[in-house]
């Protein structure tokens, strides 16, 4: 039977920080993404993080987003995410 309120999209938040090659300080990062595999989680992101260049990586925190975020960046992302590619948003500090 048909429900009418669809079981709401998941969206995994891993922050990192990472470096580039080369580099002593490390950036921090957040990506967001859809992944059904739970398993697979980590490595999605860390191949993520690769193709953008990034060397080496340190995962400090995963979690997931089930509502819509107030803010931007994370507004734009999430709404990427829910397309089904991945938002990788980098911090300066």
């Amino acid at each position: 039977m048909p429900t009418d309120n669809p079981e709401p999209k998941t969206v995994h938040l891993i922050v990192a920080d990472v470096w580039k090659k080369g580099e002593e300080e490390p950036l921090q990062v957040h990506v967001l993404l859809m992944n059904d595999d739970a398993d697979g989680l980590v490595e999605t992101a860390l191949q993520i993080l690769a193709n953008e260049g990034y060397e080496e990586a340190e995962l400090l925190e995963i979690g997931t987003l089930t509502s819509e975020p107030e803010e931007e960046p994370h507004l734009s992302a999430w709404k990427t995410a829910l397309t089904g590619q991945a938002a990788l948003i980098e911090f300066d500090e």
